[in-house]
């Protein structure tokens, strides 16, 4: 072992961690073992020769002076189990081998170019789902740089990617992680993502990452290290038994919270990241000594007062997290209503018949939750069917009116309260299958009438949004529900200046009707820009499948 400071040895972190000029440490928290050793590639993979010392209970640390450049290592425990560390940055994969850590010794620190952009208000949010290895022809982190320039132009100001760690043996979505720590090295490097993270920043655009902590693969080394009932981690879950059948976190353990703790500075402080959407909360759960859920908000928002933090609980739960920390929650209710009004079929637990509970539901005040911003609002996601290959394929809607549909949902989805979600490629109307293998979505549509004007009316109702405050706060109320024509009208406000009026018409014919704008005077249609002098009420003809946006004023 070489001799360093005991300072240095003080400050080891789980993991490898260098400390400068070459001097690096090594450190696994292992309790009740006998023996750790580290076996590398600059000892010849010696399973004996190296100990780690036992500096604390069950936290052995070793160090060593190493020359500039990558070298691989494992942890040798107890003389025969040979595990990758589970704080790994970066792993080599040899098949049928257990995987080796990687340590870049002097790597220079990123200097970043965009340290102090100004992020969005929590309000103003438009986000924009990603799965890197399906978003570009490329399928790497580059791929997405190259395409900035598209989602600044299409208007989303926030991408959020699903898992970007290590699966491995790998699980293409990501959600059974297995190095919590480590870049998927088939997107590119971690410099690469630092480039990433950093463009987006320069274009306005804030980066939240898909967060997988209720459970782990089963091929985490925590998993080799201990049977099931002697795991410091594992154990029964805060919330509901893990539904995938998945290794369960234990968060009434204290290594586990330093664990998870851990993970979110790294993605926080090192990269930059502006906050999470925690997967499959009904597993993670809240008890009363705030374990589990509150657990993870406080943590992340020690580090960072100001992050993003939005969950995925399906079915809803508002009294879990109404009140958990998080900043909000991806609202499935909205997703099923609009399914439903634009199926023109039941889904639970909205019927198709019962029009006027169904677009209710738009309103939060319906909803559990404290203010209309804690609903992050979706028409398609990762999990879902997409719209255009529901009504098309599954449904037999002809392609036109499949594309009609699809605007009339994003109509709603950037005027009702809530921040609005796009999932990548549904603003040209992608119609893949859904699987989790391989799966690019088609930049080729945008090329079609269908796809480009489809953009565009996306890309327009995004504009709407950022431009009228009023779509942004809670104030929303409705000045029609006519069921039996299928068509609501509702409106938003700020103040008499900026008020935001939409009609929508969700049935198959062409519907006449009479409305009473919420003021008098000058009114814009958003769509043929056409100016409406409004002194009472109006007769206004709506086609069938269609939306019309009215903007106060002249402007």
């Amino acid at each position: 072992m070489t001799a360093v400071t005991e300072d240095i040895i003080s400050r080891a972190l789980p993991g490898a961690t260098d400390h400068g000029e070459g001097v690096v440490t090594f450190a696994l928290y292992a309790p009740r073992k006998k023996t750790v050793h580290l076996s590398a590639s600059f000892n010849d993979w010696d399973w004996h020769g190296w100990p780690l010392e036992q500096r604390e209970e069950g936290f052995w640390v070793a160090s060593a002076q190493l020359p500039r450049g990558k070298c691989e290592y494992q942890f040798v425990v107890d003389g025969s189990i040979v595990i990758c560390d589970p704080y790994a940055q970066e792993i080599n994969v040899a098949p049928g081998e257990e995987p080796r850590a990687v340590i870049d010794v002097g790597r220079p620190i990123y200097q970043w170019e965009n340290e102090h952009w100004q992020r969005p208000n929590l309000r103003d949010l438009i986000v924009y789902e990603m799965h890197v290895g399906d978003f570009s022809p490329e399928g790497t982190f580059q791929g997405v740089i190259d395409r900035l320039d598209y989602l600044q132009d299409l208007g989303i100001n926030c991408i959020e990617f699903m898992p970007l760690y290590e699966s491995v043996p790998r699980a293409y979505w990501g959600y059974e992680p297995n190095y919590f720590l480590a870049v998927r090295k088939s997107y590119g490097p971690m410099e690469d993502l630092l480039r990433l993270i950093d463009a987006a920043h320069g274009r306005g655009i804030a980066v939240i990452l898909d967060m997988v902590l209720n459970h782990t693969g089963h091929h985490h080394p925590f998993m080799k290290l201990y049977p099931w009932d002697e795991s410091p981690w594992y154990g029964n879950p805060i919330g509901e038994p893990n539904q995938f059948g998945l290794p369960t976190l234990d968060f009434t353990k204290p290594a586990t919270n330093a664990f998870v703790r851990d993970v979110q500075a790294y993605w926080l402080r090192v990269f930059h990241i502006d906050g999470f959407r925690y997967d499959y909360l009904a597993g993670l759960g809240a008890n009363k000594d705030g374990q589990g859920l509150p657990y993870l908000m406080r943590t992340a928002r020690d580090i960072r007062p100001e992050a993003y933090l939005f969950g995925e609980c399906i079915p809803e739960d508002p009294d879990l997290t109404r009140d958990s920390g998080l900043s909000g929650v991806w609202h499935t209710r909205f997703r099923i209503a609009i399914e439903c009004l634009i199926r023109e079929r039941d889904e639970e637990p909205y019927k198709w018949d019962d029009f006027e509970a169904t677009v209710r539901s738009f309103d939060p005040t319906t909803q559990g939750y404290h203010c209309g911003s804690f609903m992050l609002n979706y028409g398609e996601c990762h999990d879902d069917i997409r719209i255009i290959r529901s009504l098309r394929d599954e449904i037999g809607f002809p392609e036109d009116v499949a594309y009609r549909k699809s605007a009339l949902a994003a109509t709603i989805l950037m005027t009702v309260p809530g921040e609005p979600m796009l999932w990548q490629g549904q603003e040209w109307g992608e119609a893949t299958v859904r699987q989790q293998k391989p799966n690019k979505i088609h930049w080729e549509v945008l090329e079609t009438d269908e796809g480009r004007c489809l953009r565009q009316h996306y890309a327009d109702m995004v504009r709407l949004r950022r431009e009228r405050t009023s779509t942004r706060t809670d104030n929303f109320a409705f000045d029609l529900i006519d069921a039996a024509r299928r068509v609501v009208v509702y409106h938003r406000w700020l103040g008499d200046a900026d008020q935001v009026l939409v009609a929508a018409n969700f049935s198959r014919e062409k519907q006449t009707v009479t409305i009473e704008f919420p003021a008098h005077g000058p009114w814009r249609n958003r769509s043929t820009h056409d100016l409406l002098n409004v002194t009472g009420s109006v007769e206004l003809t709506l086609e069938p499948y269609c939306a019309v946006v009215f903007t106060s004023g002249v402007s």
